[in-house]
């Protein structure tokens, strides 16, 4: 108000060129008073001084703006009144109101902006400074730039940009120095690093391969600078960057590729309103898949586990997803899909549209030891599963195998292929339930993968273990395998094995550097790596597609058909039901030797059953 109050005056000397015999003090003090009462209530109606001063933005300026165009709109028609009826207290000149406009305007807007400034002069005095690099001086390293700076909890001292771009070399951007330095880039970050004690890179690069991509991360790594990475653009809160989104680089964000590009008008009509059923619904791939399943509004969901701790927490996590959908219909049950008898009761109940079989025991040297449990979840499981689907009808039956089920080497792998089969021969018996089966390969971050273990040995200052300096595995994200689970259960008639395009290979041995880099050690100087040698049934090269497979394309370029001929539903099961006769009763030899007359392709690597493929060869 006493900016209002200084702004009226300084208009109506300024009308009169500031000569004060022209002002009437008697008349003076009645317009002040209904100016500075007409601002008044402009700003209780538009209520502009609710704005938090030191975070003053276009928004609050724009309260101040209709705040004062109301107030001065109304002074305006109460002069014109005061105009007709010659009422001098009332008649305030028009000109000396409009002077009076602009100069209120101009001062409370600057007068936020001083405070403004002042207060974050102020808190940066208090905050030392930290430095950062930005690699790419792109559109997104100026976004990255003013993100830092608008950033309240830290003060930021970018040093440099950094761009491969040799025309940029030598130029500024608002001041800061472009350069290239890409052939002596572990050199020059060294050097900044000892001139500036915690020194942070950001890579702030997103529209470029992700080979090319991984290069640069890969020797900005090797300096051992820490490195954050901006998230992508759709994770952006309000389409704008804030600094706190910015993060330390992990191994996901190096292996992820091209986001997927889901067709959901497909996925909705499998899903929405329907009942579905999880096995495996507690897993990395199952606890993910109901949550994608969510976004889809099901009518119900039917979640089926035998790890009681691990299913108690998905409860936790559905029940504070689904709190907003209160017609959603979520139960949890503790279920062994062995038990023929116990799942039934399930298909009874709930009679499911859609099942999802991912309960699995996956472990390959745990499985190498215990062949009856393989057989038992992952065969006879599987068959249950697969013939209460067909029984109740249900409308599809997506089961999740793996690329260790093809040319398998090992008893899990082994025990896969055999429910692949089963699952394929069933569907070419009937035509009521459309059965599809998935294959891929690892998922990161997925119980026992590679990466939490490596985790925790780095932690534990290693070594870091590796079996093999030539082993590779495909990897992808858990997330990104469900998403393409999802757009598999919409495809083809039913019977098709979907291989899903896993991109390049990883060596083991080059995800072990990288992860040591990424925790702030050097590989072999501050973490060692040792080598231990194949696990029994372990093998250096994951396949995709079998000896006698070839592949179709679908509609989804990460999604193929392999082209598997079905086998006798009617042998098929008689065979199995050989092998599960008093299968309590057999010895391990006995049942790797059932399973490997049922899957020819079947040759033991590094096993004690090897003797097995000796004495048949």
């Amino acid at each position: 108000m006493g900016i209002v109050a200084a702004s009226f005056t300084l208009a109506a000397l300024a009308r009169f060129n500031f000569e004060f015999t022209y002002v009437d003090p008697q008349l003076y003090k009645y317009h002040l008073a209904l100016v500075v009462f007409f601002r008044l209530i402009g700003f209780l109606i538009f209520q502009s001084y609710s704005g938090i001063v030191r975070h003053t933005s276009l928004e609050d300026i724009k309260n101040l703006f209709n705040a004062l165009l109301f107030s001065s709109l109304a002074l305006f028609v109460l002069s014109f009144i005061g105009h007709i009826g010659n009422w001098s207290t009332i008649k305030i000149p028009y000109s000396i109101l409009l002077i009076g406009f602009f100069i209120a305007m101009f001062s409370l807007t600057i007068s936020r902006f001083m405070v403004k400034s002042v207060y974050e002069r102020l808190i940066a005095n208090h905050k030392d400074s930290r430095p950062v690099i930005i690699y790419g001086a792109g559109h997104l390293g100026r976004i990255t730039k003013n993100s830092l700076y608008n950033d309240k909890r830290y003060k930021y001292k970018i040093l440099y940009f950094l761009d491969d771009n040799l025309q940029l070399n030598g130029k500024s951007i608002e001041g800061i120095t472009i350069l290239n330095k890409k052939d002596e880039l572990a050199e020059f970050l060294k050097r900044q690093k000892r001139l500036f004690p915690g020194l942070e890179v950001i890579f702030a690069i997103q529209s470029i391969s992700s080979v090319l991509r991984n290069e640069i991360i890969d020797s900005l790594l090797k300096t051992g600078v820490p490195l954050k990475i901006l998230p992508p653009i759709k994770q952006w809160m309000n389409g704008e960057l804030k600094a706190s989104q910015i993060h330390e680089i992990k191994i996901e964000d190096l292996l992820e590729r091209e986001p997927i590009s889901l067709n959901n008008r497909l996925v909705n009509e499998y899903l929405n309103g329907k009942k579905i059923m999880v096995t495996g619904a507690a897993g990395s791939i199952g606890s993910e898949l109901v949550r994608q399943i969510l976004k889809f509004e099901p009518e119900e969901l039917i979640l089926v586990d035998q790890a009681e701790s691990a299913l108690y927490d998905l409860e936790t996590e559905i029940h504070r997803l689904s709190s907003k959908n209160q017609s959603l219909k979520v139960s949890f049950h503790i279920r062994d899909v062995s038990s023929e008898h116990r799942m039934e009761e399930l298909f009874q109940l709930y009679n499911p549209q859609v099942v999802f079989h991912a309960a699995a025991y996956k472990h390959v040297p745990l499985m190498e030891e215990d062949p009856f449990n393989a057989v038992k979840v992952n065969v006879s499981g599987t068959m249950n599963m697969a013939n209460l689907a067909f029984k109740y009808q249900s409308n599809r039956f997506v089961f999740i195998s793996t690329d260790k089920a093809v040319n398998p080497t090992n008893v899990m792998g082994a025990s896969k292929r055999l429910a692949e089969k089963y699952v394929q021969s069933l569907n070419a018996h009937q035509n009521t339930t459309r059965f599809v089966t998935t294959r891929f390969g690892n998922v990161l971050g997925s119980n026992g993968s590679v990466i939490p273990l490596f985790k925790k040995q780095i932690e534990n200052g290693g070594p870091v273990t590796v079996t093999h300096p030539d082993i590779i595995r495909y990897f992808m994200t858990i997330p990104e395998a469900c998403q393409l689970v999802l757009e598999a259960g919409t495809m083809g008639k039913g019977g098709e094995i979907y291989v899903f395009e896993m991109g390049e290979p990883v060596r083991i041995v080059d995800l072990a550097h990288r992860m040591i880099r990424l925790s702030g050690f050097e590989p072999e100087e501050d973490i060692l790596i040792e080598f231990t040698g194949l696990r029994p049934g372990e093998k250096l090269y994951e396949e995709l597609l079998g000896d006698l497979e070839k592949t179709k394309a679908t509609h989804h370029p990460k999604i193929l058909i392999a082209q598997v001929k079905p086998e006798s539903h009617e042998e098929l099961q008689k065979a199995f039901m050989e092998l599960l006769k008093e299968l309590e009763s057999k010895s391990k030899l006995e049942i790797v030797r059932h399973i490997k007359a049922l899957v020819p392709e079947y040759v033991s690597e590094n096993s004690a059953y090897s003797s097995l493929d000796e004495a048949k060869s």
